[in-house]
């Protein structure tokens, strides 16, 4: 499996997952807006999205937005998107595209990932290296 930073040219497959994870998530399928969402966050570059891949068929993303934190003059990612497809749950694939994330923060001087607690997500159980505060998952890397 190789997971990458995805580009302009993995909108189609990612607007798919995009839309996946949100039906997941209780929201009603939105092809169309999905993708306005999904190509300006690639053409904006204002978010991160790696993909994991095997052969020519895409398993899951992560999604990294970053910001900064005045009080402790560093930068800070937020990360509040994982999804790996339904049918390859339970292979450790958003463990990897977590340890993915984890391994950029620390080396590019990121203070945390900080993801944003959903209630009875199997994946939750799976996070090393978090701690619970105030109903967010805060990751902190070496300070």
């Amino acid at each position: 499996m190789q997971i990458r930073l995805a580009s302009e040219f993995d909108t189609d497959v990612l607007v798919n997952l995009f839309d996946e994870y949100r039906q997941s998530m209780g929201f009603k399928s939105e092809p169309k807006n999905c993708r306005n969402f999904v190509r300006t966050r690639l053409q904006e570059n204002d978010s991160m999205i790696f993909l994991a891949w095997e052969q020519d068929h895409c398993l899951g993303f992560i999604q990294l937005y970053p910001s900064y934190s005045s009080l402790l003059l560093k930068p800070v990612w937020y990360f509040d998107d994982v999804y790996v497809d339904s049918a390859r749950r339970g292979e450790g694939i958003a463990a990897k595209l977590i340890a993915k994330a984890k391994l950029l923060a620390d080396g590019t001087e990121v203070i945390l990932v900080k993801r944003t607690k959903v209630l009875d997500n199997e994946l939750e159980k799976n996070l090393t290296n978090m701690t619970e505060t105030e109903g967010m998952y805060l990751y902190h890397s070496d300070m």
